[in-house]
């Protein structure tokens, strides 16, 4: 579901930029605003976003040298704000996180290659901040760890493929006990 939304929003985007071909000019002074498009050498678009009074602000989606879909995000005053997806080359999703004012807040996943859920946790201030849990390929927990202000604090389970406890410890200011 959320691969049609970004193929869905990625065929707006560029049907709405085919007439747009808005390469940057070679000016230094020049302060973009509006809609920005910029195309390789092949003319093969590799960055679809907005600017306003030169600050990136809006959705962006970057591209690598063949068309293939990186990264989307959102800027907010030239600042990351919101959710920012990236791609493997396999087309599936590698990693969502969560920005405010461009620093990492909120929630993040990590995936395999084949799409499958590697990492969950989340961020505050920049920094890992309670529970990350890491999965097996087969979608079951592997080890969980407890975060507070980016360091290793509090619990940790480590589980088999089976989900069965192999090992429990706790750690404090980074250091395991």
């Amino acid at each position: 579901m959320q691969m049609k939304h970004i193929y869905f929003t990625l065929g707006i985007l560029l049907i709405t930029t085919i007439s747009c071909n808005n390469k940057p000019s070679n000016q230094a002074n020049e302060i973009l605003d509006g809609q920005y498009v910029n195309q390789n050498n092949d003319n093969i678009i590799t960055t679809i976003g907005n600017f306003s009074n030169g600050k990136k602000d809006g959705y962006f989606m970057y591209f690598d040298n063949k068309g293939k879909l990186l990264a989307q995000e959102n800027y907010k005053n030239d600042q990351l704000d919101g959710i920012q997806i990236t791609v493997h080359g396999t087309g599936k999703i590698d990693t969502k996180s969560s920005y405010s004012d461009g620093i990492l807040n909120g929630t993040y996943e990590k995936y395999y290659k084949t799409g499958k859920l590697l990492e969950t946790g989340s961020f505050k201030n920049g920094v890992k901040d309670g529970e990350v849990i890491w999965y097996y390929d087969t979608g079951k927990k592997n080890i969980t760890y407890t975060y507070q202000n980016g360091e290793l604090n509090g619990p940790s389970k480590t589980f088999d493929e089976d989900g069965f406890l192999l090992e429990e410890s706790t750690y404090k200011n980074g250091k395991k006990l």
